[in-house]
C-alpha cells in the first residue's frame, strides 16, 4: 500500500465522534489534516487546522480548500435520521447539495482521493424496495451522483456504509446505545437499551483503519462498499458488556429496530485488501477500560 503523504487532508464534519477519531489517526501517521464543520471543531485534537464552515456554500470550500492545498477529502458531514425526518429540506440541502458541493471541489482542483460515508440505510428494502427513511435516500442519491461524477469528469471516489459504528465518544445518535450502555457499566450505572436488533457492531479504531487505507488507494472507478458483513445481536453486546462487569444492570428491550438485509463488503475488501477486525469482544472491553478510567 502507498504511504506516501496524501497532502493536507480535508475533512468535512470533523467535529463529530467519526471525524475527530479519524483526524487523530491521520496526524498520528504524518498527515496535515483541516477540519470542517458549522463551527470550528472545539477541543479538537491541537495538531490539525479546525475551521468553521457551511458544506452548503460551495464557493467558500473551493477558496477554502484552494487556500489550505487541500489534496484529499474525507467528506463525513451530514445530519442524521432524526434530523432528516424533522426537516427534510434542510436534509437535502446538507446532504445533498453538501455532497455536489464536495464532488465539485474535488474535480475543481483535481484531486483524486476522495472518500465520503455513506450507510446502511441506502440499501433498499421492503415494503417499497427503496431506503426506509430519508437520510437513506440522501445517501443513496450521494452514491449515485459519485457514479455520475465519474462518468462525466473521472473523478473516483470510496463511498463506505457503516451500520453502528461504537467505541469512546460516541454518545449522540440513535446507535449511540452500544456505547452508552458501555459508558454505563464502566461507572455502574444502570441502562436500559432503547432497542433490540441485530446489526454490524464495529470499533471506531477499525473503522477508522479502514478509511485511513482508502484514503491510500485511488480506485480505477467509484466504489461502494457495506464495511463487514459479521452480525451480532444487542444481546451479544449485553453479553459482552458483562463479561467485562458481571453485576452491570443493563436492561434489554422489547423495542425491535429493523436488522441489515444482505451485506457485501467484497468491494471494499477488493480496494484495500485485509485489516485487523476487532471483535465485539475486544470492542467491548476497550471501550469499558476507556470509560472506567475516566469515571
Amino acid at each position: 500500500m502507498n504511504n506516501d503523504p496524501l497532502g493536507p487532508v480535508l475533512i468535512t464534519g470533523g467535529g463529530g465522534f467519526l471525524g475527530r477519531a479519524l483526524t487523530t489517526r491521520l496526524l498520528d501517521a504524518g498527515e496535515t489534516v483541516v477540519t470542517l464543520d458549522l463551527s470550528p471543531a472545539t477541543g479538537g485534537d491541537p495538531r490539525a487546522t479546525h475551521l468553521g464552515g457551511d458544506i452548503r456554500d460551495g464557493e467558500a470550500l473551493l477558496d477554502l480548500a484552494r487556500t489550505h492545498a487541500i489534496r484529499a477529502i474525507v467528506h463525513l458531514a451530514a445530519l442524521v435520521i432524526p434530523d432528516c425526518r424533522g426537516n427534510p429540506l434542510l436534509g437535502a440541502e446538507v446532504n445533498v447539495i453538501g455532497h455536489l458541493n464536495m464532488l465539485e471541489v474535488a474535480r475543481s482542483l483535481g484531486i483524486r482521493r476522495f472518500l465520503y460515508t455513506s450507510s446502511i440505510a441506502a440499501r433498499p428494502r421492503p415494503p417499497f424496495d427503496a431506503p426506509v427513511n430519508l437520510y437513506g435516500v440522501w445517501k443513496r442519491a450521494c452514491e449515485d451522483a459519485a457514479k455520475v461524477w465519474f462518468l462525466d469528469h473521472g473523478l473516483p471516489s470510496v463511498g463506505l456504509r457503516p451500520n453502528v459504528v461504537y467505541g469512546p465518544g460516541r454518545e449522540s445518535g440513535e446507535t449511540a446505545a452500544i456505547t452508552l450502555a458501555i459508558r454505563a457499566a464502566a461507572q455502574g450505572l444502570p441502562y436500559a437499551m432503547p432497542f433490540t436488533s441485530r446489526m454490524c457492531f464495529q470499533h471506531v479504531d477499525e473503522v477508522t483503519d479502514i478509511m485511513e487505507r482508502c484514503l491510500r488507494v485511488i480506485p480505477a472507478e467509484p466504489v461502494v462498499s457495506d464495511l463487514t458483513t459479521d452480525i451480532a445481536g444487542t444481546d451479544d453486546v449485553i453479553a459482552a458488556i458483562r463479561a467485562c462487569a458481571p453485576d452491570a444492570r443493563i436492561t434489554p428491550s422489547d423495542t425491535a429496530r429493523p436488522s441489515p438485509l444482505e451485506l457485501d463488503n467484497r468491494p471494499l475488501v477488493d480496494l484495500i485488501g485485509d485489516w485487523r477486525r476487532i471483535s465485539l469482544a475486544e470492542g467491548v472491553r476497550q471501550t469499558f477500560e476507556h470509560y472506567r478510567k475516566t469515571a
